[in-house]
């Protein structure tokens, strides 16, 4: 999750069909319930998934799609692309700060596998 945040992951089946709940505590607590539905795994080249609150049929829920590319120096660059239902809801995400917060998400990640 982004800086400050914690994550507790209560479930994870990555697969298709297959899905991850966790819990991601900000710091000061708010506890934000999370779920991907995997509808598409392909190792190391694709992940789609369906995103959102641990809600069943929740109206919120984004499509997001993660490719992973070799470049010619031989590392890999991420590219993740968020699909919204609708505008508002994209805008919605954004006005919330979920670019920043994904770049600090992405950031930790390059730190946890020691490429940053």
């Amino acid at each position: 999750g982004p800086d400050g945040y914690a994550c507790t992951v209560r479930e994870m089946d990555v697969r298709p069909g297959g899905r991850a709940c966790f819990d991601m505590v900000s710091p000061v607590g708010t506890v934000f319930t999370n779920r991907f539905e995997y509808l598409e795994v392909v190792p190391a080249k694709r992940l789609v998934m369906d995103h959102g609150p641990d809600i069943d049929d929740d109206p919120t829920r984004f499509r997001v799609t993660i490719v992973f590319d070799e470049q010619a120096d031989g590392k890999t660059v991420l590219t993740l692309r968020q699909l919204h239902p609708t505008i508002e809801q994209r805008d919605a995400g954004v006005g919330f700060g979920a670019v920043e917060l994904g770049l600090q998400t992405m950031r930790k990640l390059a730190h946890h596998l020691g490429v940053a």
